[in-house]
């Protein structure tokens, strides 16, 4: 093993300086580019053009605001991680960057940027700066604790091939999680793809209805809380927090009073059962719908959540794949109100319009369902596999690299 000489970061930097406080009012439409945190990635510029922000050059003059230049580093003082680095592209945009970031233009006669940027991404550099960082809510490292934080220093030579080997190391470990990601977009895609066209199919005994005439619909019940208790004696509450895409997950869980259900005993959720949330119902990561499963039991069902129950012309399996359709979930994006937190209501719900098959015909829709989601499923472990492994790869190559056994 090489052991190398170390050097603080500030002193390996020509300008060593935090960027400038700019607040909302400070802010135009057009102007000198506005860089923040969330433009830093681990170690990549995260443009996000649509969500610029610009300040005019009267406020640029008035501010007394430093440039920023295509091939100077900014580091994010806040997380996450605190620490993170990359190198700012040559846009041909004028730019300045926020107060959180810390502008970094080094001496090359003494690191080379990208030598720095890659053992930014290093665990031994993250652990520095953990052990700097103050704040209890949102952690945060000072400037003045950051310039201190010490950098592993190889000949300029050496840092030139560690940094073509990890240029071309990295662009291959890229290419393959792009393509695990594709895959596993494209068996996403294919499942939604088949349950759309098998939802609808019109041939045979399927007739036009509504979803209210198919199915029971409670919504929740308004639990105090200044009733709730704690886990030991209680019983969990359903929230719309804790119905995601397909499952639920009890991270924060409320819990009622055990020796107080009888009364309550009309919202007590059984196994099997369809689950909405109705306020926000929609994310990016798609519809906030699960099925309640026996190990989710007991559980009472709190306001602004919708169980669903069929009736007997539909099968409990056809229901949940019915609105894990993206009709479905199209038709509630239409339908919503609300700007802040979206919503919807039961009615709303109820008003669905669908095509519904004969109880054969949607036990065997639901029975292939059901077998294609297991694959895909199967298909998605071993994508996030690979891709859990090609990013191990990466911190691998890392510590070899800043440790000298390159």
């Amino acid at each position: 093993m090489v052991k190398w000489q170390t050097s603080t970061l500030e002193s390996l930097c020509t300008l060593f300086g935090d960027g400038d406080w700019i607040e909302s009012k400070d802010q135009s439409a057009e102007g000198v580019r506005l860089v923040q945190t969330g433009n830093v990635g681990e170690g990549v510029f995260k443009d996000r053009a649509e969500k610029a922000r610009f300040v005019s050059q009267a406020t640029f003059t008035r501010l007394r605001c430093t440039d920023v230049f295509g091939g100077d580093c900014l580091i994010s003082r806040l997380p996450d991680p605190v620490g993170r680095a990359c190198l700012i592209p040559d846009t041909g945009d004028r730019m300045i960057t926020a107060v959180d970031c810390t502008i970094v233009r080094f001496d090359q006669s003494k690191v080379l940027p990208e030598f720095f940027v890659y053992y930014s991404q290093a665990d031994s550099y993250l652990a520095d700066v953990e052990r700097e960082t103050t704040g209890t809510t949102r952690k945060r490292i000072s400037r003045a604790r950051l310039g201190q934080i010490s950098i592993p220093l190889a000949s300029i030579s050496e840092q030139r091939r560690i940094v073509a080997i990890l240029d071309e190391a990295f662009e291959s470990i890229a290419t393959a999680k792009a393509n695990a990601e594709k895959n596993l977009q494209s068996a996403r895609e294919f499942f939604e793809s088949f349950l759309d066209a098998a939802l609808a199919r019109h041939e045979g005994d399927c007739i036009e209805v509504t979803l209210g005439n198919e199915i029971e619909l409670l919504a929740g019940y308004a639990f105090s809380s200044k009733g709730y208790t704690g886990a030991f004696n209680g019983v969990r509450l359903l929230r719309g927090d804790n119905i995601v895409q397909g499952y639920l997950r009890w991270d924060d869980a409320k819990y009622w009073p055990a020796d107080d259900l009888v009364s309550y005993a009309r919202f007590a959720l059984q196994e099997g059962d369809v689950v909405l949330a109705m306020d926000r119902p929609w994310v990016k990561a798609g519809l906030k719908r699960a099925q309640i499963r026996a190990e989710d039991l007991p559980c009472l069902q709190l306001q602004r959540t919708a169980r669903l129950r069929p009736k007997q012309r539909m099968q409990l399996d056809f229901l949940f794949h019915l609105v894990g359709s993206r009709s479905f979930s199209q038709y509630l994006l239409g339908v919503q109100t609300g700007l802040g937190v979206p919503h919807i209501s039961g009615k709303q719900i109820e008003a669905f319009q669908f095509m519904l098959p004969s109880m054969s015909e949607q036990s065997a829709i639901a029975s292939a369902l059901h077998e294609l989601k297991q694959q895909a499923d199967r298909l998605e472990a071993v994508c996030e596999q690979k891709i859990s492994a090609l990013e191990e790869l990466k911190k691998s190559l890392l510590q070899l690299a800043f440790t000298g056994q390159l």
